[in-house]
């Protein structure tokens, strides 16, 4: 009998992440809520477990490698394989509209050790728990703002939106998706890249086209892929999973 498929989910105890979780677990997986503060972890666990759903908590603060490393601890002890990671932890610091030559170097770094450099250190951690699996699967939460096209293009949606830090943090997202997408091509590992699109999110606000349930299912789609779904490509949301230029 195939065991149940276990899921962590970063930045879970609220908002997309913690729809991202939701729908993983009515699919039947078992959910690790990963947030920064435990008891915020342990409260949007809690209220899981009362749907019906094995969500447990933990603690990790993608910016902190001690941390992430206690969290592989956390989730080995209780599991043997890790089938799905969702590396949706993420920051945008610079107010919106911010130039490029007025972002300050304080501001690009909280953003990449949070956006990037927390993406791939918790990726590179739990590879040896993915690579148990029979059918890993990376989702990498981008944005269509991550898309060098779009943001070259005056005719995308995204042309006119400036907050450089966040944008570049995800274009180096993208690449890290493609990266290890390369390093798992001749095993049953799937890394891709999903855009929420523009939800109703804290981030996104109460006007945004999109409810958050909608932008999680790009994501909950790539962490069920079957053993024929792409790997190292982006899709967002916008477009209804459709592939997203990068």
């Amino acid at each position: 009998m195939p065991h149940l498929r276990n899921a962590l989910i970063t930045g879970a105890n609220r908002g997309l992440g913690f729809e991202i979780a939701r729908q993983l677990g009515v699919l039947g997986h078992r959910v690790f809520i990963g947030s920064r503060q435990l008891e915020l972890g342990v409260a949007a666990a809690a209220a899981l477990r009362e749907a019906g759903i094995d969500a447990r908590a933990v603690q990790i603060d993608a910016a902190d490698s001690a941390s992430i490393a206690a969290a592989v601890r956390t989730v080995a002890a209780q599991v043997e394989v890790l089938d799905v990671l969702v590396n949706n932890a993420g920051t945008f610091v610079e107010a919106w509209g911010t130039q490029p030559s007025a972002v300050t170097v304080q501001e690009m770094r909280a953003t990449f050790d949070t956006n990037f450099f927390g993406a791939f250190e918790i990726l590179r951690e739990f590879t040896p728990l993915l690579a148990r699996s029979q059918a890993a699967r990376v989702v990498n939460i981008s944005s269509d703002m991550g898309s060098l096209t779009h943001i070259n293009n005056p005719e995308s949606h995204v042309y006119a939106v400036v907050g450089p830090a966040y944008q570049a943090s995800k274009i180096a997202l993208n690449a890290l998706t493609a990266l290890f997408a390369k390093q798992f091509k001749d095993s049953p590992a799937k890394v891709n890249s999903a855009s929420p699109g523009w939800c109703r999110t804290d981030m996104g606000g109460e006007g945004a086209p999109l409810s958050v349930a909608e932008g999680a299912d790009t994501a909950v789609w790539l962490a069920t892929l079957p053993d024929d779904g792409p790997s190292g490509q982006f899709f967002s949301a916008t477009r209804q999973r459709g592939t997203m230029e990068w």
